[in-house]
């Protein structure tokens, strides 16, 4: 490996005598740098993948608003999961598809209207033409598609814990049961007339630079559409080129957190390579209640000064996502409804 390339983990190594060198590979990279190169995931089906977003994404635009969410289309009843549009005049130029976990619960009376948000039912493409056959397959497909990114998210986290010397399942209560996850298909177009403030340099930004909030992201690029780069160590910025069969994976600030701020959650963006690009990230997130103030061993709390105090995900994630240009209305539509739709 050269002095700034992504090491490369790899799943397979995880089971029999290979696990312990494998613990030790993944604590060593991801206090290192926080982005690796993920291999041996199961389901890892690019071609597929980047197909059926290819289709999504071709489908006619009066189609993706109809599963919209209300921010962009006032007659919806959704207000977090299905399709958002390319938001006109933001750094951020992108649309998107996402796509949450199954509930395995019947989630009851929640205390707040972000909670019964979180925990909406997905919305799914109709095709025009009345035709079911693709649009069945597509859902069935993308919802394996999520079960295969969790397994593959929490196996990672227990290789984590062990790097640290916690229980192997030290992370398994907070995403049992329902987990908030989200499997995002993007698009981003082409922008020949970017504002200003999407401007760095003589470089034009698609997505600006960031940490991610979540716990673990699963991303996968492919080989027609670069575009992201990474914040090194030393300040420098490094692409990261699409490798065949690997997912791209980045600690996000919640674990970052929970480590005491051993591993690290490194800023990355997406450029515009002039023309289109598509990636489709698995961003792992913790149930709702889910209490997010614990520390691996060895680590020192850092979301809150007191380390008896319960941080549930739900309203910590939804006090963050006021930062994207796609969940601005939500926010303030929340406080402006209070507690009940």
């Amino acid at each position: 490996m050269s002095a700034k390339e992504l090491p490369v983990i790899d799943l397979r190594l995880a089971k029999g005598t290979t696990r312990g060198a494998l613990v030790k590979q993944l604590r060593e990279a991801l206090t290192d740098v926080g982005f690796i190169y993920l291999a041996g995931v199961d389901g890892c089906d690019e071609g597929e993948l980047l197909r059926l977003t290819h289709w999504f994404f071709s489908l006619p635009i009066e189609t993706r608003m109809k599963i919209s969410k209300k921010s962009f289309n006032p007659a919806s009843d959704y207000e977090y999961r299905g399709y958002f549009p390319v938001i006109q005049g933001e750094v951020s130029h992108k649309e998107g598809f996402e796509v949450g976990a199954k509930l395995e619960t019947q989630l009851s009376s929640p205390d707040k209207l972000e909670e019964k948000i979180f925990y909406e039912d997905n919305q799914w493409p109709v095709d025009p033409s009345g035709d079911t056959t693709f649009t069945d397959y597509f859902r069935t497909w993308m919802e394996n598609y999520h079960q295969k990114m969790t397994e593959a998210s929490l196996e990672l986290l227990r290789l984590i814990s062990e790097g640290f010397d916690a229980p192997t399942e030290f992370f398994t209560p907070l995403f049992t049961p329902d987990h908030l996850s989200t499997l995002r298909l993007i698009h981003y177009p082409p922008r020949p007339h970017p504002p200003e403030s999407a401007r760095v340099g003589e470089v034009v930004i698609q997505t600006g630079e960031h940490r991610d909030s979540v716990m673990l992201t699963l991303l996968t690029t492919f080989k027609q559409y670069p575009g992201l780069q990474v914040r090194w160590k030393d300040d420098s910025i490094l692409d990261v080129p699409h490798r065949p069969g690997l997912l791209v994976v980045n600690i996000g600030m919640v674990l970052a957190a929970i480590s005491g701020g051993k591993l690290k959650a490194t800023s990355h963006r997406v450029i515009d390579c002039c023309g289109d690009r598509f990636s489709v990230p698995f961003f792992l997130e913790p149930r709702y209640h889910g209490n997010i103030n614990i520390v691996l061993p060895g680590g020192t709390p850092t979301l809150t000064t007191d380390p008896e105090e319960e941080v549930p995900y739900g309203p910590w994630i939804f006090n963050k996502i006021t930062r994207f240009a796609e969940y601005k209305d939500l926010i303030k539509r929340v406080a402006k409804d209070g507690t009940s739709m």
